[in-house]
């Protein structure tokens, strides 16, 4: 049985709906200061190009992190 990691960035942002909405990169560069990440995301925010259902999805910065995964395969038939 073999271990899987992945590591994906998520920025995390608030939409019109009050609702936090996740924007994730799974090829993102690592080690990226949190100057650069704070930067992207106003960038994003200020854009107001992501809408659904009449909902601005990404509208205010509320958090930015790699997330890291490990899947631990334990049975395949």
């Amino acid at each position: 049985m073999k271990n899987e990691e992945k590591t994906v960035l998520q920025l995390r942002f608030k939409g019109t709906d009050d609702k936090v909405h996740t924007f994730s990169f799974p090829k993102a560069a690592a080690g990226l200061t949190t100057e650069i990440i704070a930067d992207a995301m106003n960038a994003i925010a200020t854009l107001g190009l992501f809408d659904r259902k009449g909902v601005t999805l990404y509208v205010s910065a509320v958090s930015g992190a790699y997330v890291k995964t490990t899947t631990q395969e334990l049975y395949t038939v």
